[in-house]
């Protein structure tokens, strides 16, 4: 296998499991209970959810590690922790060097988030939008042949990619839109 693809791979890997983190996210920031409603089973959404955000962290990292092995385009470690001066597309890759340490900040608040406290630590999760159009913009410029071909924005791949992000955009409005309408329960006083 082609180190271009086994990156191509992770990334879309990364790609698809973040999406799928951000809407149990959204199912929990609407307190959904999978007991009360469909499927009626006993689903610990908060333990999916913080798995997924661990393997989707370690794929993103692993994601630019085949690009060390390649025979034409040099990339360095440094071009590949700080792709300022990386030799194909410096500031796209860039863009996805910042959605991962923004990635990597949110699931270490997160193990802490008791620490921190809830107050602090909400704010700092609401990072996860960002990362999540970071990725999108990311993942769809990316010229993944690395051969300064122009980028096909109707490739699978790519439509893969901006669905997910379309997906995730809906699903956040219609989440903000609906605990609008249900504010969480406070006791009086």
């Amino acid at each position: 296998m082609d180190p271009k693809d086994l990156t191509t791979y992770f990334g879309l890997a990364a790609v698809y499991l973040l999406g799928v983190n951000l809407l149990l996210g959204l199912l929990m920031a609407a307190r959904y209970n999978p007991w009360k409603r469909w499927p009626h089973r006993r689903i610990n959404i908060l333990k999916l959810h913080n798995w997924t955000a661990y393997v989707a962290l370690a794929l993103s990292a692993a994601h630019p590690i085949p690009l060390l092995f390649l025979e034409k385009k040099r990339f360095t470690l440094f071009d590949i922790a700080f792709p300022i001066s990386s030799p194909e597309q410096p500031t796209i890759n860039m863009l996805g060097a910042i959605a991962l340490y923004l990635l990597a900040f949110t699931v270490v608040t997160s193990i802490y988030r008791a620490e921190i406290g809830r107050a602090r630590w909400k704010p700092l999760h609401y990072l996860t939008y960002l990362v999540a159009l970071l990725l999108v913009i990311h993942g769809a410029l990316t010229d993944q042949h690395l051969d300064d071909s122009p980028v096909d924005l109707l490739d699978a791949e790519k439509v893969g990619i901006i669905a997910i992000g379309v997906v995730v955009a809906a699903g956040a409005y219609v989440r903000f839109k609906w605990t609008a309408k249900h504010p969480k329960y406070r006791p009086p006083g």
